[in-house]
């Protein structure tokens, strides 16, 4: 099982040391061709991407997420904290199965 973190420098950075690999995006762009990048490799079963760049590839992420077994994808604050309107994993868990509470 592999993992590959998209972030700012410094999260990236950060994971390095626990030798976790990954690409360093400024901003959706990057993070898009990060994202696919990781998903031609094959070999990462999990990718950590930072909140505020998940934010800009929202759409390709919920497709990958209901679409596909793998890789996991896990979102992580960046360096300016949690995102406010960042859903709750039980949010993200009704929102797959289709329950409305």
């Amino acid at each position: 099982m592999g993992f590959y973190v998209i972030g700012d420098e410094d999260t990236v950075r950060g994971f390095r040391f626990a030798g976790v690999d990954g690409t360093v995006a400024q901003n959706g762009e990057e993070a898009r061709e990060a994202l696919a990048d990781a998903l031609e490799r094959h070999d990462e079963s999990i990718i950590i991407i930072t909140e505020k760049l998940a934010a800009s590839v929202r759409e390709r992420i919920q497709e990958i997420r209901f679409g596909e077994a793998l890789p996991l994808i896990v979102e992580v604050p960046g360096p300016e904290g949690p995102q406010a309107e960042t859903p709750d994993l039980l949010e993200r868990i009704r929102e797959a199965v289709g329950l409305k509470f």
